[in-house]
């Protein structure tokens, strides 16, 4: 997620209060400015003024701009904390995952070391080890998508641009949806894991590759078209697959492949248009496990235009399964992982899903 220095303060100072009415609830705006190459910021009035009106917001509302990394979140939990209802954040898929992540509590992993490699009765006790501390349970997320390619707002069913957004806002209904949650290994190297929700599909392998490089490359051309092209020249003709075991809660036994990527979704799609879980469904208390194996150099290429053409589960280099809870380790090379767009850590890994845990405007 980009951000740029905005001049308003890290959020308004407004209390928390209801419409003039008395009946609306309490509303708060978080706002990556940066979003968008960073026309939210530069259009920030005329967006402020069409939400409002979409919103049918005639009260005083809390605003706040993201920074840097991380805002998102903690400004959702100072704003549910001091009563707001409605959380709308205004950006792409990383500003909308950073406000899902403030409308919990710090989440406990479990373990402060290491994820130990588990088996497949180890990764069933864990699945009920999660404990998800909501803010306000009845709190609604409200996702504006204001990024470059909105991804989870296509597998959401949302309009895919802010105008269309707004003109629809009125058809839109609060419903609950299902958050996945992942522990990474830490990035920096050290035993630590890190933990956090996301809204739509976590990516291992290659696609996080590419994630990963085109974000370097695109910190210097500010270009997504140009940073995504040079990493996935950068990346497909030297990428190997990497020997992992990947179990299940439905699996007795542990799954051992060459696995090129691998995606773990709540939502059908991937950037790009990929609908690569079309079965996923995002209140259906289910993980969609998609696993591409036995790719080397270009043949990735093929392989990758069947994961956006056809049921992946017809493809036999490609395994398909639901569950509950995947845990992955590589048995090689260090992988990488990347939850909707943001690079968070490496393998060994644990995703779980936690059934119906926020409600979301859709």
């Amino acid at each position: 997620m980009r951000h740029i220095e905005h001049k308003p303060a890290p959020y308004s100072q407004t209390a928390p209060r209801a419409g003039i009415n008395g009946s609306e609830p309490a509303t708060a705006f978080i706002v990556n400015p940066g979003s968008s190459g960073g026309s939210t910021g530069k259009n920030w009035e005329n967006i402020n003024s069409q939400l409002r009106a979409a919103l049918g917001l005639d009260g005083r509302v809390g605003v706040a701009f993201c920074r840097k990394g991380g805002d998102g979140t903690s400004l959702a939990r100072q704003f549910l904390k001091k009563g707001y209802s409605r959380i709308v954040a205004i950006g792409g898929d990383g500003t909308i995952n950073e406000v899902a992540n403030g409308f919990f509590e710090r989440i406990d992993v479990g373990k402060k070391d290491a994820i130990n490699k588990i088996d497949q009765a180890q990764l069933v006790a864990l699945q009920k080890q999660l404990p998800l501390k909501a803010i306000n349970p009845d709190a609604v997320l409200i996702p504006v998508p204001c990024g470059t390619r909105n991804v989870l707002a296509r597998s959401l069913g949302l309009p895919l641009t802010f105008e269309e957004y707004c003109a629809n806002f009125a058809k839109l209904k609060p419903a609950r949806m299902d958050l996945i949650a992942a522990s990474t290994t830490s990035l920096a190297g050290n035993p630590k894991t890190f933990a956090r929700v996301f809204l739509n599909a976590a990516e291992i392998g290659l696609g996080a590759e590419i994630i990963s490089r085109s974000k370097k490359v695109r910190n210097r051309l500010k270009s997504r078209l140009v940073s995504t092209t040079a990493a996935v020249v950068a990346t497909l003709p030297l990428y190997q697959s990497n020997l992992c075991k990947i179990y299940t809660d439905r699996r007795l036994q542990g799954i051992v492949a060459n696995m090129t990527m691998t995606v773990i979704s709540n939502g059908p799609y991937l950037g790009g248009g990929f609908r690569v879980a079309p079965d996923a469904s995002v209140s259906d208390g289910m993980l969609d496990v998609v696993i591409l194996k036995n790719s080397g150099s270009f043949k990735i290429l093929e392989d990758l235009v069947s994961l956006k053409l056809k049921d992946p589960s017809t493809d036999k280099d490609i395994l398909y399964t639901q569950a509950k809870s995947v845990y992955i380790e590589s048995e090689q090379r260090q992988v990488s992982v990347t939850v909707d767009g943001e690079l968070i850590g490496t393998l060994p890994a644990i995703f779980r899903i936690i059934p119906s845990a926020i409600s979301v405007m859709r």
